[in-house]
């Protein structure tokens, strides 16, 4: 019987050429889960096969059909048996999850895997490598795979939905007037605002990859706590807001381009599907310096929501295939479910395309960290000033958000 196969999305598409061109997005994804407590290895691998057998996407081969054109397909699910790693702390996990796991390739093919995974057994925790091929999965697949192991093990109701039904909704899409719409959109705002609003001012692409971090101490992790609940505000939006009000003024422009993640999870069938979902959204910010940071707030707010509602158009709307900034926002937890007692961590390779990407990192409780990710090139100094600034003009703000955002830069950021 043949087995049937789909096209790549957009997305896969993208990722697929940049592979063959040997870097970009087209990359592993790894990390761990932890949980705390003890776990036998026969119920641990249990679990393990119950995710592969439960998510279609993670069993997902890409081969090329008689044309020669990249196409997926859904191989069966196979039984099989995961080597099992000891570690004598959560430290010497990560530090093998760096140096070891990360740089361990995942190929195409039909007889190639697209994903990974190894049992983690510690003195008093015990949990999982997964490795997964950013083709078939965006870095929300890592939380969602983490959840179901969890769940599995608890002995809870998991539900997936099948990855051939996100491939078949992408096609239709494509299809749509809301393609069309969607694309109008993105074209309609490059009308009036030059394409290129770039930080650095060459991709100059390291084989080492940088990164500065500020953690906000754990009054200021209260302060946002608090405001975002009174005022009703997603976190997320209120440190966009403080890095581009910083971004404004390291570019002396006051409308810019700043790329977000974006998910297009906006269901329970995509939020518990295995799938590459996620790129890049341009967001066109505009800061007004004598408006007030609570205005900032509701204008990065609104900007990011208008984004968001046209994001599935992907990168059809990007002119001759180029990216109109070089500043990523992504915000991220390190705990899922609520629960402080299971953790994430996220791996990335040495080597990746030319990327400057801000990972806002929610640890739950008292823990929020601003880290710069980067192998372009941007100066240490400057990478330096753009965590520890943003984060100071976040507090600035909320401590009082009638301020000017021209007095609140003022204050905090190098003349």
């Amino acid at each position: 019987m043949k087995t049937e196969s789909y096209p790549l999305t957009d997305e896969q598409r993208y990722m697929y050429d940049d592979q063959i061109k040997g870097f970009g997005m087209a990359m592993t994804l790894s990390g761990s889960a932890v949980f705390k407590g003890s776990q036998s290895i026969e119920k641990l691998e249990n679990a393990a096969n119950e995710i592969i057998r439960i998510n279609e996407g993670i069993r997902v081969r890409v081969t090329t059909d008689e044309h020669g054109e990249p196409v997926q397909f859904i191989a069966p699910f196979k039984k099989r048996s995961f080597e099992v790693k000891e570690f004598g702390s959560i430290e010497e996990l990560n530090s093998y999850g760096n140096k070891v796991w990360v740089v361990v390739p995942l190929d195409f093919g039909p007889d190639n895997e697209l994903f990974d995974m190894q049992i983690v057994m510690l003195p008093d925790s015990y949990g999982a490598l997964i490795r997964i091929h950013h083709i078939i999965s965006d870095a929300w697949t890592l939380f969602l795979l983490c959840s179901q192991f969890i769940k599995i093990l608890n002995g809870e109701n998991v539900k997936t939905y099948p990855f051939r039904d996100f491939v078949e909704n992408a096609i239709k899409y494509k299809q749509s007037s809301r393609f069309r719409k969607d694309l109008e959109f993105f074209a309609e705002q490059e009308k009036t605002l030059p394409v290129s609003t770039h930080l650095s001012p060459e991709p100059v692409v390291s084989l080492e990859k940088h990164w500065r971090a500020y953690e906000l101490s754990q009054d200021e992790v209260a302060l946002v706590r608090d405001y975002s609940m009174t005022h009703k505000v997603a976190e997320a939006n209120l440190f966009s807001t403080a890095v581009c009000i910083w971004m404004s003024r390291m570019l002396g422009r006051e409308d810019f381009y700043v790329g977000t993640t974006a998910l297009n999870r906006a269901g329970i069938r995509e939020k518990n599907t295995v799938g590459a979902f996620a790129l890049g959204v341009a967001n066109r910010i505009c800061i007004r310096s004598e408006e007030s940071f609570e205005s900032s707030i509701n204008a990065v707010s609104l900007s990011r929501l208008s984004g968001y509602r046209h994001q599935k158009a992907g990168m059809n709307y990007y002119p001759y295939g180029k990216v109109p900034y070089d500043m990523w926002i992504s915000y991220q937890t390190a705990s899922f479910d609520g629960d402080i007692e299971a953790r994430i961590e996220q791996y990335q390779p040495p080597v990746m395309g030319p990327v400057m990407l801000l990972k806002i990192i929610d640890g739950g409780d008292d823990r929020i960290i601003l880290q710069l990710e980067y192998n372009v090139k941007f100066p240490d100094r400057k990478a330096e000033r753009l965590v520890k600034e943003s984060a100071a003009i976040l507090i600035e703000g909320i401590r009082d958000d009638r301020q000017k955002v021209k007095e609140i830069t003022d204050k905090v950021m190098e003349r």
